[in-house]
């Protein structure tokens, strides 16, 4: 009776750490409170402002690499806005409509071949010369797991580790210059929700803070680590002659397409466990602006920004996930349903969901062994409950303040969008019919 008692408790407050953290009280005094009706209505953001804090145009030739994905889309357009003639996107897939231009070619690459990414990079513009500089925004984005037993690890680290491996050497054979998207996770603390209260989490990060004990050990944020020391040492192995240099955005990048915005306005029901949780966040137009003036400070003082990273979020305060939603569903013309899952019960399915693949992938391996394949990473009919595992809970049940003072500082990069605008912007370009609806979310 005694135990019973004692788990019940415990299971009371592992039920309250899933909710806050012993630092929440500081961070959540600071988020931006629920905008009243007004401020929804009158929130809209301006696309052409973003030419007021990027460089004028260089007339060099620029390589945007995943320039057909969600972000590269977006560093493609500044570019075209800005004046560039000479950009080349190199995707599997091939851009969307809007980024068809005058000056924009598209060249099919498989990045993680060497032979064919020196073939996409080296290829000569119409004036004769190879692309001098590469923004490298392609990643296989699988935060929802942590596994290494099967293919879970296995496309991470060849898209996200191997591609940037391939993007640098034949970086260093053109003398280009590599600007790298990586993210946020790569530098937040992993939370031990077990440990309770006596779990001491920290809220704020910026570019001087120190390498946690407990770093995300998810797919995508180990992989993005090894692929961003690659760029590091691509600079300084080089006697310093590569300038090469990584941006950190987060938490989330918002805009048509992205996880946060288009999974609400698109699934049939959105289950929500994260509510209360604050993050800083980055619309994709500000990400896109931080690559072009990052390129800019590398031209022009190679030696104070070279070989380094930075991070970089939106203007304001940072929001909760309630507000965020509560926000989508002003905006949306259809009537968006939330379903509220307790943050205990959801971290117990998580637990399953993974500790299930597990095992489902020893047992059915031996019968694809013979056959001398390997098992899929999940089966069909988990559908969507396969993004449902402990390394999205680590990632969603935190609270995040992102000081991007130092970028701001020394690369000179100046935010214009509010979280309030970017979700506007979402919206009313999905609801619109500009973007598909999407949100981002498969396996690959």
């Amino acid at each position: 009776m005694f135990l019973a008692i004692l788990l019940l408790l415990y299971l009371y407050r592992l039920s309250v750490r899933l909710r806050s953290s012993c630092s929440s009280s500081e961070a959540r005094s600071q988020a931006c409170p629920r905008p009243t009706v007004q401020e929804l209505d009158a929130a809209y953001p301006q696309i052409t402002s973003m030419l007021k804090v990027v460089p004028p145009a260089t007339h060099s030739g620029y390589a945007v690499v995943g320039g057909s994905g969600f972000l590269g889309a977006y560093i493609v357009r500044l570019l075209i806005m800005r004046g560039e003639r000479n950009v080349r996107i190199l995707d599997l897939t091939p851009p969307s409509a809007e980024l068809v231009d005058a000056g924009v070619s598209f060249v099919k690459t498989d990045i993680t071949s060497l032979p064919s990414t020196r073939e996409g990079l080296q290829m000569p513009f119409s004036d004769g010369n190879p692309p001098k500089v590469i923004f490298h925004a392609a990643a296989l984005i699988d935060f929802w797991s942590r596994a290494t037993y099967s293919s879970w690890f296995a496309p991470s680290y060849a898209v996200n580790v191997l591609e940037t491996q391939n993007i640098l050497t034949v970086a260093k054979e053109l003398d280009a210059i590599v600007v790298y998207t990586s993210s946020v996770d790569t530098v937040l603390a992993m939370p031990k929700f077990l440990r309770l209260d006596w779990d001491a989490f920290p809220v704020y990060v910026s570019d001087e803070t120190h390498t946690p004990k407990f770093q995300q050990q998810g797919c995508y944020a180990r992989s993005k680590r090894m692929a961003e020391q690659l760029v590091i040492d691509a600079h300084t192995n080089d006697g310093r002659k590569l300038k090469t240099g990584i941006l950190r955005p987060g938490s989330s990048i918002l805009g048509p397409g992205d996880r946060l915005i288009s999974s609400a306005l698109t699934m049939a029901k959105f289950p929500v466990w994260d509510e209360l949780w604050v993050s800083s966040h980055i619309c994709a137009w500000d990400a896109a602006a931080a690559h072009l003036v990052y390129e800019n400070a590398l031209r022009t003082r190679p030696d104070e920004v070279a070989g380094q990273a930075f991070l970089i979020t939106g203007k304001g305060q940072p929001w909760s996930n309630e507000n965020v939603r509560e926000a989508i569903k002003h905006y949306a013309v259809r009537d968006l349903k939330y379903v509220n899952i307790p943050p205990l019960v959801a971290y117990f399915l998580a637990h399953l969901i993974e500790g299930f693949l597990f095992l489902r992938y020893f047992i059915v391996y031996p019968f694809f062994w013979l056959t001398k394949r390997k098992p899929s990473v999940a089966p069909k009919w988990l559908g969507q409950a396969v993004f449902l595992q402990p390394s999205t809970l680590e990632l969603q049940l935190l609270d995040v303040v992102i000081d991007d003072s130092r970028a701001q500082k020394v690369l000179g990069y100046e935010p214009q969008w509010t979280t309030l605008q970017a979700i506007r912007y979402a919206v009313d370009e999905i609801q619109a019919g500009n973007v598909a609806p999407s949100h981002g979310l498969k396996l690959w």
